[in-house]
């Protein structure tokens, strides 16, 4: 189907006063909910009707919240039909552009977090990007209270704080819709608003032809999931042992083998089909797979428990300097944002960043990285409060 723009504020009376997910009183959808009304006017206009109020409740019945942060993985245990297909953190790298652009071609709009505010530090902000228009998007913007899905509203004279479009997206969040058509509704198009949910159709899946193969050093095997939500066992369709030969669903995966904090979408060579991490595989010449999947078994998650360092990894450890009160991990590069975990003195995080980029950070004042706890999850630490780790 036709992607329709439908438009919700988070600051409309009906669930503005609404706790959102599992946070304190103060955490209310009107005043920090518009990663959460974002995210229901994706799935709406996809033709899962959903308002900030409902979905909000429907995380809540499958642990989809930290807090009150989202996880943004949630979503395709409520609705399978839509999976997270990348999850980019660009605060301190240029937004890829050309990826967003692809993805609004294909009729999936695109989530991104912005600066609201021009004051020092990062205020984030989440809207949902629906078309480009010259070096612009026109965007769903949850903040202000209006409800005309006709008018153009544009993210740079809003969001830009003096930066180029590549340097005013911090963050992008692309969800694949398998029953997209292509299309996306404009301005002065019909929208549909409609409380009645459409329901949705799968469209076959073909293979792109083109094949990956697990790194020889992933000795404790791959998860393949259903959704790239890693906070749960409960989505591992199969655990495929180093070797295997996976087939890419999409071609346009084949560039983020390797690539860290990239997701892509397999098939094994018994049919089971899902998400793995891309920074586990190396691509492969041959076109199909020729190796047969053997299930391990105990499955395991992509972050492993004892955490060592690899030829494709950075490892930091949590300085003295915290002392006990550890160093938080924040779920952005803002102070201000959730607080996804606190990790002890001398605890050890993967570095989920371009290597190259990262190093030079390390035990940096005002600088961030983006790491991933041996527990997994993952958000970004200030960079004085850690050193390079001991092999």
């Amino acid at each position: 189907m036709t992607f329709q723009l439908v438009y919700y504020s988070q600051q409309d009376p009906k669930w503005k006063q609404d706790i959102l997910g599992f946070g304190d009183p103060g955490d209310t959808i009107g005043y920090v909910g518009c990663a959460l009304t974002s995210v229901a006017m994706l799935i709406s206009g996809h033709g899962f009707i959903e308002t900030p109020k409902t979905l909000n409740q429907k995380l809540k019945n499958v642990n989809g919240f930290a807090s009150a942060g989202i996880r943004w993985g949630s979503v395709s245990q409520i609705y399978p039909q839509i999976n997270m297909k990348s999850f980019i953190s660009c605060a301190s790298t240029d937004a890829p552009l050309a990826q967003i652009d692809a993805s609004i071609a294909a009729g999936q709009p695109v989530i991104v977090m912005v600066d609201s505010t021009p004051a020092p530090g990062l205020s984030t902000h989440w809207v949902v990007l629906y078309a480009k228009e010259g070096s612009d998007y026109l965007m769903l913007d949850p903040w202000p209270y209006q409800t005309d899905v006709n008018k153009k509203t544009y993210l740079m004279p809003r969001y830009s704080q003096g930066n180029p479009l590549k340097r005013s997206i911090m963050h992008v969040i692309i969800y694949e819709a398998f029953n997209a058509s292509g299309g996306i509704a404009q301005p002065n198009s019909s929208s549909t608003t409609s409380a009645g949910q459409t329901q949705p159709t799968t469209d076959p899946v073909s293979t792109s032809g083109l094949s990956a193969r697990v790194k020889a050093d992933v000795v404790a095997g791959l998860n393949i999931r259903s959704s790239i939500d890693t906070s749960s066992t409960k989505n591992i369709v199969i655990s495929v042992p180093a070797g295997t030969l996976l087939s890419l669903l999409s071609a346009d995966d084949y560039a983020k083998i390797g690539a860290v904090n990239q997701w892509v979408r397999v098939r094994d060579s018994k049919g089971h089909e899902g998400f793995c991490a891309a920074w586990y595989l190396e691509k492969a010449q041959t076109a199909t797979p020729v190796v047969e999947t053997v299930p391990v078994s105990t499955p395991v998650v992509e972050a492993p428990a004892v955490i060592t360092s690899t030829p494709y990894q950075l490892i930091v450890a949590v300085g003295a300097r915290v002392g006990k009160f550890g160093a938080k991990v924040y779920e952005t590069e803002s102070v201000k944002s959730h607080v996804v975990s606190t990790e002890k003195m001398r605890a050890k995080l993967v570095v989920i960043e371009d290597v190259s980029k990262a190093r030079p950070k390390i035990g940096k004042a005002g600088k961030w990285l983006n790491v991933q706890t041996k527990e997994g999850k993952k958000g970004f630490v200030k960079a004085e409060l850690v050193a390079l780790a001991e092999e």
